[in-house]
C-alpha cells in the first residue's frame, strides 16, 4: 500500500472489479474529463486483472480517497531488461476529477516505479483531445517522444495518440520542484 497526503494506492483486489468497471463505464465521466476511452466488457477488466497476478513485472492499484475508491492506475507493459513500463491511470468518480487526486495518485507510483522497483523509465500514451492529461503530465517531467497520427477512431472523428516518456534523472528534478512548490503555497499567506 501506497499513502500520500490524501490519496492511498492499494493492489486491486477481485471485489474492486465491477465497481471500477461501472464507473469507468459511466459516458457523462467520459465527456467531463475530456477522456477518449469506450465502455469495455467485465470480462476484459477480469483477464487484464488475472495477467497482473501471473506474476509478470506489472502492478494494478487501486485510488482510494477517505475509504472510497475513485479510479486505478497501473504499470504494465513493463520490460525489466530495458528498465522500461508504461503508467495508466484514471480517475472515474466525477465528484473526484480535476481535484489533484490524479496528480498525487502519479506521484506515488513514479516513487515507487522509480525508487522501490527500480524501474529506469516510465512511458505513457494520451489522447491528444485529453488536454487536462497533457497538462499534467508536462508539469510532471513527462516528455513528448512521439505522436501517432489519426490513430484511433473515435466518436466519430481520428483522433492523434501523444506518446510520452520520462526518466528518473527527469523525474527527481520535477519532483523536486513539485515538493518546493507545494512548500511555498503551504507559507503563503
Amino acid at each position: 500500500m501506497l499513502q500520500g497526503t490524501r490519496v492511498t494506492l492499494r493492489p486491486a483486489e477481485q471485489e474492486d472489479l465491477k465497481a471500477l468497471h461501472a464507473m469507468r463505464s459511466n459516458v457523462d465521466l467520459v465527456q467531463l474529463g475530456n477522456g477518449c476511452w469506450e465502455p469495455e466488457p467485465l470480462a476484459r477488466w477480469q483477464m487484464f486483472f488475472d495477467k497482473s497476478l501471473e506474476g509478470q513485472p506489472s502492478a494494478w492499484m487501486v485510488i482510494e480517497v477517505a475509504g472510497t475508491v475513485i479510479g486505478s492506475c497501473t504499470l504494465h507493459h513493463s520490460q525489466r531488461r530495458d528498465g522500461s513500463t508504461q503508467l495508466g491511470i484514471g480517475i472515474y468518480h466525477p465528484q473526484y476529477v480535476g481535484q489533484g487526486y490524479g496528480r498525487e495518485a502519479i506521484g506515488l507510483l513514479l516513487d515507487w516505479a522509480f525508487y522501490d522497483q527500480g524501474w529506469r523509465r516510465v512511458w505513457l500514451e494520451a489522447f491528444a483531445l485529453n488536454e487536462r492529461a497533457l497538462r499534467l503530465y508536462r508539469r510532471l517531467g513527462f516528455v513528448e517522444e512521439g505522436r501517432l497520427r489519426q490513430h484511433t477512431f473515435f466518436r466519430g472523428q481520428y483522433i492523434d495518440i501523444i506518446h510520452m516518456g520520462l526518466l528518473r534523472e527527469e523525474w527527481d528534478q520535477a519532483r523536486n520542484h513539485e515538493i518546493r512548490s507545494a512548500a511555498s503555497e503551504c507559507r503563503a499567506p
